[in-house]
């Protein structure tokens, strides 16, 4: 049985929607928070010229979230420390592409 089915997002929502179905698959696990901070900081693509942690990215996705300075200091060291964020980049193997994504599944019963 193949079941497909096909959403439109927002930006911000894209990104976190991608987060939440890879989150399973990933080494360590994301939690919700972490996924709202990562996918903000995603979200800045093309917005934020070079520096994507800089003041004014922080800023943005402070607003965004309504969180405060150190709370988001202390997801990004979470995220840091799970090996998401090195050397102030996000692992290219977290993003999407840009219009649309794709995913393929294949569960197997063992009994």
């Amino acid at each position: 049985m193949r079941i497909i089915k096909t959403i439109t997002l927002t930006k911000d929502d894209y990104y976190k929607r991608h987060l939440h179905i890879i989150n399973p698959m990933l080494p360590k696990n994301l939690t919700p928070k972490e996924i709202d901070v990562l996918a903000g900081f995603m979200a800045l693509n093309g917005t934020i010229s070079n520096d994507r942690f800089g003041t004014t990215a922080r800023k943005m996705v402070i607003e965004q979230l309504s969180l405060s300075l150190p709370g988001l200091a202390n997801h990004l060291r979470s995220l840091r420390d799970k090996g998401f964020i090195k050397d102030d980049i996000i692992l290219p193997i977290l993003f999407p592409h840009d219009e649309s994504q794709e995913y393929e599944f294949k569960l197997i019963n063992a009994d």
